[in-house]
């Protein structure tokens, strides 16, 4: 089978495709024949080497997978052969989603919605499981809310939107102007261009008195900022690395919550966000699908900017 190495840690033409053995599952695994695979920031960071104490090269890229089952291992009574699933890649440990072939364990494997395509489904696992976990799970999101979204044009952040306006939330969102229609059609009620001189004078103007959640999908010193526009109690959530100290003061007065999310895999939660597809709810975006041995390319386009929805590679 074909599958996407990363010979040394480095560009995007550290991508070297190559011919290696299907593999097979083993006890609690499915053998996945690969359909679709969506680009993730985050594989940028695996490749480029930030991860390299987890995955020191070479290795495989890639945790966001559709595609039908083509063998199940012992144990494994929730799968047959010939059904279409999707779902994340156990994070640092066992991607390699682009590829012909992957195996997975079945826990965290859901099967894919009928009226979902299989680029959909691949463009959904990790960032639409990523924007969930961080405003229901973590930050509790409910009617009412006033939250803010930090990124709201990125991956994460289109997911985000949707899922905030799903619960009842009153929705202000981060993005480059030009994507600001884009955004606000899918549920932001403001949209603020973060490039602008007074950006946050204006997302203090929209809080009302304070935000319930604030999502950090940026990074930089967003945490520190955000605490001055948090409301009682609120709750700010972040994916990105914190390398760098920041401030926290601001959080004390307000009895601040600040939840640091990298995410594992949920069968569960899958099967909730591909019901809400399903039924028109939740809108995966793709802005493009590749072919998988062009792979670097799909790197080139992350790290350039200015999509509109995921990057998919597709296998045949």
């Amino acid at each position: 089978m074909r599958a996407v190495f990363v010979e040394a840690n480095g560009g995007p033409e550290a991508l070297k495709i190559k011919n290696v053995p299907k593999p097979t599952p083993g006890i609690g695994e499915v053998l996945v024949k690969v359909e679709a695979a969506a680009v993730n920031p985050f594989d940028v960071q695996v490749r480029r080497g930030d991860y390299a104490a987890y995955m020191p090269a070479p290795h495989k890229l890639g945790v966001d997978v559709s595609g039908t089952v083509e063998a199940v291992g012992e144990g494994v009574s929730a799968f047959n052969v010939g059904d279409d699933v999707f779902y994340s890649a156990r994070v640092l440990s066992n991607e390699g989603g682009y590829a012909e072939y992957h195996v997975e364990q079945a826990q965290i494997i859901a099967k894919k919605p009928k009226g979902l395509s299989f680029v959909g489904a691949a463009a959904l696992p990790f960032a639409a499981s990523t924007a969930w976990v961080c405003l229901i799970e973590r930050g509790r999101l409910k009617a009412g809310d006033r939250v803010l979204i930090h990124g709201g044009s990125g991956g994460v952040g289109l997911f985000a939107v949707q899922i905030a306006r799903l619960a009842g939330a009153k929705v202000v969102a981060t993005s480059r102007k030009e994507v600001q229609g884009l955004v606000q059609s899918l549920g932001a009620d403001a949209t603020v261009d973060y490039r602008e001189a007074n950006a946050w004078d204006q997302l203090a103007a929209h809080s009302n008195g304070g935000y319930d959640v604030i999502i950090d999908l940026v990074g930089g010193d967003t945490i520190q900022k955000s605490l001055s526009l948090l409301g009682a109690g609120g709750r700010v959530v972040s994916i990105v690395d914190q390398p760098n100290p920041q401030s926290l003061y601001n959080g004390w007065g307000v009895n601040a919550e600040i939840h640091l999310v990298f995410l594992t895999p949920s069968a569960e939660r899958l099967s909730r966000l591909g019901s809400l597809t399903e039924r028109g709810l939740l809108k995966p975006l793709v802005d493009q699908t590749l072919p998988l041995d062009q792979a670097a390319e799909a790197h080139r386009l992350i790290e350039a900017g200015g999509r509109r929805g995921k990057i998919v590679l597709v296998t045949s």
